[in-house]
């Protein structure tokens, strides 16, 4: 699935002066999104759809309301380049040109329901407390884009900027997607992807080394490390973290396996093809098409059949609960393998 990731459409948002906010009791459909930043949301039955578009609703808020911000970065960045953010509401991050006091400034929270818009939450009640983080950062000039009227921080430095800032757990995401908008795999042409992914991999290390002993820099270099523009789906990508940080072995990404006598090839998520172990994640949207399930079980049968290959798949459940992740990635291997692995560092941090 050759598909890349795109800047999403950010929405417009309604800003309004302490001297008019008297007039918007009138207007109860908007929502307050952060100082003077207020915002209507569309109606959507899928929560991770409303959080979602609140998100990109602050990062369009963030920008219109900056005092001394020069860009959007980090996750905020990440949102509008249309990377895979793994958290569905992250906190909205500003880069300033000097130390900010607050740095950090919690946001007004939002009660989100499916099948209802987001509405003001009650006391204690809500999401997770989203915040406005203003970090200082020195950026080049050169590092700096403009999508849809919002400064953010280019793809290559978002991407550094998440390695040393965020767990690695949660930057994985949005640097597999980054290094997959820059070099555009095709698996109609897996030597000049290659060669695209060595130059790209080569200038991600280099920025990161480029930052010298900025706070994360062992975790920034473990994570950057293991980056891959061939992971597909964000949970491909969560999944490929897991292995990577309990030391198994390092996973082949879209292994192919061609059935001659089937007269059919298939791409294989993740595999170790010296065990003949495959991982195999089912996302939200890999099954929306009618009959998709059937013919990944058809996929999966044929494969099996003609082979000794075994499958583990992995869900949205997974990816919510890290202990059942460890587990069934740890149950993918043999135990002599399992008994051999070590905690990797920066992975975990």
């Amino acid at each position: 699935m050759d598909a890349y990731p795109t800047p999403p459409s950010i929405p417009t948002v309604t800003l309004s002066a302490a001297s008019s906010l008297r007039h918007l009791p009138s207007r109860p459909e908007l929502l307050h999104l952060m100082r003077g930043v207020y915002y209507r949301p569309t109606e959507s039955a899928e929560v991770w759809r409303q959080k979602h578009e609140i998100s990109l609703a602050r990062c369009r808020g963030a920008w219109e309301t900056r005092r001394s911000a020069v860009a959007l970065s980090h996750e905020s960045a990440a949102l509008v380049h249309g990377l895979w953010v793994r958290d569905a509401e992250p906190d909205v991050w500003t880069a300033m040109p000097r130390r900010s006091s607050p740095a950090v400034i919690a946001l007004p929270p939002l009660d989100f329901r499916r099948g209802r818009t987001p509405r003001p939450a009650q006391a204690g009640g809500g999401s997770r407390v989203v915040s406005m983080r203003r970090r200082r950062l020195v950026i080049p000039e050169e590092s700096l884009v403009v999508v849809q009227g919002i400064v953010v921080t280019d793809i290559l430095r978002t991407a550094v900027d998440c390695a040393f800032d965020l767990p690695a757990c949660r930057s994985v995401t949005i640097i597999d997607s980054a290094m997959r908008a820059l070099v555009r795999p095709d698996r109609r042409d897996p030597v000049g992807a290659g060669r695209r992914w060595a130059q790209t991999r080569a200038r991600f290390l280099d920025a990161v080394e480029a930052e010298g002993p900025r706070r994360g820099a062992v975790r920034a270099g473990a994570v950057a490390r293991i980056a891959s523009p061939f992971s597909e789906s964000p949970g491909e990508s969560v999944v490929r973290w897991q292995v990577d940080a309990l030391g198994l072995p390092s996973a082949v990404l879209q292994q192919r396996v061609d059935l001659p006598e089937h007269r059919r090839s298939f791409f294989l998520d993740l595999a170790w093809p010296d065990l003949r172990v495959a991982a195999e994640y089912d996302g939200r949207d890999k099954y929306a098409a009618t009959g998709t399930v059937w013919e990944e079980k058809v996929r999966q049968d044929l494969i099996q059949g003609a082979s000794d290959w075994s499958f583990s798949r992995f869900t949205a459940e997974h990816l919510r609960d890290a202990s059942r992740l460890r587990e069934d990635v740890l149950a993918m291997f043999p135990a002599a393998v399992v008994a051999q692995a070590r905690r990797r560092r920066g992975l975990w941090d």
